[in-house]
């Protein structure tokens, strides 16, 4: 594969995304060890909030239900002073929660390459687990034969969009030594590089998808239909935090699952907050966005083994010490069981 190029970045009027650096968190009270995940920590006029950051690695309504738990006071009902971090997927958000600048983060594989370096990083939680992704081209290319020897673009190697470019290559029988990848900084980047004529394809997620389809570009692929299941938009905490503050992460998982419901049975709500966190005011495009993703939203939301080891599979692709790696490693399935076992689950949907 040939070593990845920059890609000038065009802004889209539609979707402007500022990403500012990620903030420390503010210092907290102590919190007891021993809280179970179905009784998180809940604000009282007696005990202030635990003030946390937490980060989401790209504007695209998979990274919703944290923007829900914020904005319908999910967070703050379970014990929590949240600050939302936007962290382009291109500038190593795993870097800001490994140098505990944020609590926790809303990402894709990047957390498990990271563990791979020798970071403490584990998925706690699984909102979204299949990459809703499609493959776009300029109106130049008509199938994805004719994608070898051109550029691709992702957002770094490594990252959601560029696994998502590897699912189409494979799909159409080629692979990333066929064609030269590029980076872009955003997903709307990527589009504005294929519409630039830069690049000749590339993933994008929602809104920026359909925004694209109205700019005329061609879809090659929706890469969720390939059926492939990953960390597409999972929760990551480091593991030295589970040990030192296991209630606060209870009460993260506990709230990042409540917002999932809302999602689901709350379609205005959705729209109105993925609007405000994608600067998009278009009600065809936000009805288009929710349809899109509420399909794969997971009540459930545990961390499979499993759809780690896939991811690992991908990895390996460029980075030899995934082989043979366990995926059980990446995992801590703890917080959702104990909210399923104790029934907070199952009454969020009666």
């Amino acid at each position: 594969m040939r070593r990845a190029a920059s890609v000038t970045t065009l802004v889209l009027a539609v979707l402007v995304t500022a990403c500012g650096p990620a903030a420390a968190p503010s210092a907290a009270p102590a919190a007891s060890a021993s809280a179970a995940a179905s009784a998180a920590p809940s604000a009282s006029p007696s005990k202030a909030p635990v003030a946390i950051s937490i980060g989401y690695a790209s504007v695209s309504g998979t990274q919703a239900a944290a923007w829900v738990a914020k904005e319908k006071g999910i967070f703050q009902k379970n014990g929590l002073d949240v600050t939302l971090e936007s962290i382009a997927g291109g500038s190593s958000p795993t870097s800001a929660l490994i140098a505990d600048k944020i609590f926790a983060l809303q990402i894709s594989v990047e957390a498990i390459s990271a563990t791979l370096e020798g970071a403490d990083i584990v998925y706690v939680a699984a909102p979204v687990s299949s990459p809703l992704f499609w493959f776009i081209s300029g109106p130049n290319i008509k199938n994805g034969a004719d994608l070898k020897g051109k550029k691709i673009a992702a957002t770094g190697i490594g990252t959601a969009t560029y696994f998502a470019d590897v699912l189409a290559l494979r799909h159409f029988g080629l692979a990333t030594k066929d064609v030269d990848m590029v980076t872009a900084n955003s997903v709307p980047g990527i589009l504005a590089a294929i519409q630039s004529g830069q690049v000749a394809g590339g993933a994008v997620s929602m809104p920026t998808y359909s925004v694209a389809k109205k700019a005329g570009m061609t879809t090659l692929v929706n890469v969720a239909d390939l059926g492939f299941k990953y960390p597409s938009s999972w929760l990551a905490v480091r593991r030295k935090t589970i040990e030192s503050r296991p209630d606060v992460v209870a009460a993260v998982v506990k709230s990042i699952s409540e917002a999932i419901s809302v999602e689901i049975k709350d379609p205005a709500t959705a729209e109105q907050i993925i609007g405000q966190y994608t600067k998009t005011k278009d009600q065809a495009l936000l009805k288009e966005t929710y349809d899109t993703l509420v399909p794969y939203l997971n009540k459930t939301p545990t961390p499979k083994a499993e759809q780690v080891g896939a991811a690992l599979d991908l990895i390996a692709l460029n980075d030899p010490k995934a082989k043979g790696a366990d995926p059980t490693k990446f995992v801590d399935t703890k917080f959702v069981d104990d909210l399923q076992k104790s029934g907070f689950l199952d009454g969020l949907y009666k």
